[in-house]
């Protein structure tokens, strides 16, 4: 890669971590509000209508226009192909969420979700209008762009969503934070990227069909996946339990967010123009594997081991049944993180049907277990969800590794030093918020004094066994910033 290309990959590569960090603290700090202002009974309308947002934004944001990402060379009919596809499928959409609000309120057991839905039903067709710009900045690798707005329009809506819920609006501050991020981002990336080109013609729309619909279907089976969990425990356990189960949900998807979208975003346009040098691209895919577990791995452990302390302190004592299912979904939340760029590979490399096949299989896997786990209430479905997940691992892994080059050995061998570093240093985490408890003192100072002992006793520990990954991790932001993003450079 030349050295220009490189430090445009490193250039975005920050850019996308503020992006990402900024939006996950912006949604999971108006979530913590909400949650905290409303209570577990009426946060469930909110935990509803997060499953159809997040739906949306899966099937449109990451399917279609990933063509134009990934095309070598991008016909301005390609462009129109792709947009006047994309407003199509979000028309649809959104007609078919105003006429399915009631039953589906009705299914679910949550009948104030009606109305809800129904006005949310704006966020598709905003959404169709703003992916095209999306892809289009981020061909052209303009990352600053694409974080500055996202960064400032997922901030301005929390702020309003916070603003509308203090003055008495309940669940529908949630709507008024969506539709307001949705109308900024849009405003932003238009204005950065133009209109789409609105020429199109067969070879375009074929080109959509034949690349981008298989991806668009494979995310959104992955997501109808992810998402049976939510709609199984509204449907048979209840709103409060659902509630009770979306509040470790988010948390558990803050490194999958952070990280997996830094990761995909970065890597993807990357990948599609070294398609060819696979030795190359699994060199990249370990790379970032280390660096994602160096941060998922202790992170989603500290918040397992410190679950009573994080639960009760964030989100206030009447959240404390949420702990167990917090520590049912710690798993899940490592092994999704550390999979998540595989899709970038995929698409990357032009494997559409990979990423069709990585989307049914954990289905057909995930779904039986979700029920499996249901007698024994949310925390039963979630440690199937995490059982399942640590199934599936190993043969994903071995899918990604036939078409890159590496191994299953390879990967675990990346693994390795944060684990054994997280096991010592969450045990002596555990010991401190156990000594703070005995000792009578405030439930936030033992949040602090184990998140403390946790994050010194793995830096430091991860020293002493493995020199070389210590020094990655440590230096990884210098080595960003010198056009060195995972090996991109060398």
């Amino acid at each position: 890669m030349s050295v220009s290309t490189a430090e445009t990959a490193a250039s975005g590569a920050k850019w996308t971590v503020a992006a990402m960090i900024a939006r996950q603290v912006g949604r999971l700090g108006f979530v913590v509000v909400l949650a905290r202002m409303l209570g577990p009974t009426e946060f469930a309308v909110a935990a509803a209508a997060t499953i159809y947002i997040t739906f949306t934004a899966v099937l449109l944001e990451t399917g279609l226009a990933s063509g134009i990402v990934q095309k070598d060379v991008l016909r301005k009919q390609d462009e129109g192909a792709t947009f006047w596809t994309m407003t199509g499928i979000a028309v649809v959409l959104s007609g078919l969420t105003v006429l399915l609000a009631v039953p589906v309120s009705d299914f679910l057991g949550i009948e104030r979700l009606a109305p809800v839905l129904a006005v949310l039903a704006i966020g598709p067709l905003l959404k169709g209008f703003t992916v095209v710009a999306s892809a289009r900045l981020q061909r052209e690798l303009r990352f600053r762009v694409l974080g500055l707005g996202e960064v400032v329009a997922v901030l301005m809506g929390a702020g309003l969503g916070i603003a509308a819920a203090t003055m008495g609006a309940s669940y529908w501050a949630l709507v008024v934070q969506q539709v307001a991020t949705d109308l900024i981002v849009l405003a932003i990336w238009l204005v950065a990227a133009g209109l789409s080109s609105f020429r199109a013609d067969r070879e375009g729309f074929r080109h959509v069909w034949r690349f981008g619909v298989p991806v668009m279907v494979s995310q959104g089976i992955g997501y109808a996946t992810r998402s049976a969990d939510n709609v199984i425990i509204s449907r048979f356990l209840g709103e409060t339990a659902l509630s009770f189960y979306m509040v470790p949900y988010r948390i558990m998807l803050v490194p999958v967010g952070v990280l997996g979208t830094v990761a995909n975003r970065v890597a993807f346009p990357i990948i599609s123009r070294i398609q060819d040098d696979k030795a190359r691209i699994a060199s990249i895919y370990l790379a970032m594997t280390r660096l994602i577990a160096a941060i998922a791995v202790p992170a989603m452990v500290a918040a397992a081991v410190l679950a009573p302390e994080l639960i009760e302190t964030v989100f206030g004592p009447e959240w404390l049944p949420a702990v167990p299912v917090l520590i049912a979904l710690a798993a899940t939340g490592i092994f999704d993180s550390l999979t998540t760029i595989g899709g970038s590979v995929f698409m990357g490399l032009g494997r559409a049907d990979m990423t069709f096949r990585w989307s049914w299989i954990p289905m057909v896997v995930t779904l039986p277990a979700f029920f499996a786990g249901l007698p024994w209430g949310v925390v039963g479905v979630a440690a199937a969800y995490s059982l399942a997940t640590m199934v599936l691992v190993p043969f994903r892994i071995m899918d990604m590794g036939r078409v890159t080059g590496f191994t299953l050995v390879d990967w675990l061998r990346a693994l390795w030093p944060p684990t054994a570093a997280t096991a010592i240093a969450a045990a002596a985490g555990w010991l401190a918020a156990f000594g703070v408890r005995q000792a009578g003192l405030p439930v936030p100072l033992g949040l602090v004094a184990g998140s403390i002992v946790i994050g010194a006793g793995y830096l430091l520990v991860l020293r002493l066994i493995s020199a070389p990954a210590f020094t990655e991790i440590m230096t990884a932001g210098r080595l960003l910033a010198r056009g060195k993003l995972a090996g991109v450079s060398e």
